[in-house]
């Protein structure tokens, strides 16, 4: 009996040996395949991460530079409009003091003028004071005499 228990187990074993060889085999290369898929696709997905990390440190250090570079271009544009700022208002201040200048001397020219009416004003009211007083009712007959010869006899103008 021992013989025919030998003999069916190494049927069975081979039984199971060739169906483990014949339908295992190529599971397991289906799925040693699909594990080695995967690492291949681990690693180009870990590359890619590497040189997306390699790009994301190369743009943080030349970020100090950059913004080191917007700073230095910031002064220069607020020197610039400082600048100009400067030379308008030194512009308007001269535009200023020359209307200023205009102004005082129309104000003077005015005034001087002023002056004089008063003055010749005056001077008419002496000399009226003064013709007044020299004036007497026989020059005054005389005065009027003269003018009268002098106008035309027949109403024409003597122009």
């Amino acid at each position: 009996m021992l013989l025919w228990e030998a003999l069916n187990f190494a049927i069975l074993a081979g039984l199971l040996g060739w169906l483990i060889v014949k339908q295992g085999g190529p599971l397991l290369a289906v799925r040693s395949k699909e594990i080695a898929d995967a690492l291949a696709s681990g690693e180009i997905a870990k590359a890619e991460a590497d040189a997306r990390a390699a790009q994301v440190q190369a743009k943080l250090a030349k970020l100090g530079t950059e913004i080191e570079a917007m700073r230095a271009e910031a002064k220069v544009e607020r020197d610039r409009e400082a600048e100009r700022i400067r030379h308008e208002t030194q512009l308007e201040m001269a535009r200023i003091r020359v209307q200023a200048e205009h102004e005082i001397e129309s104000a003077g020219k005015l005034a001087r003028m002023e002056v004089q009416r008063a003055a010749a004003k005056m001077a008419i009211e002496l000399a009226e004071e003064k013709v007044r007083a020299r004036m007497s009712p026989e020059i005054q007959a005389a005065l009027l005499q003269g003018f009268l010869r002098e106008l035309p006899q027949d109403g024409t103008s003597a122009l």
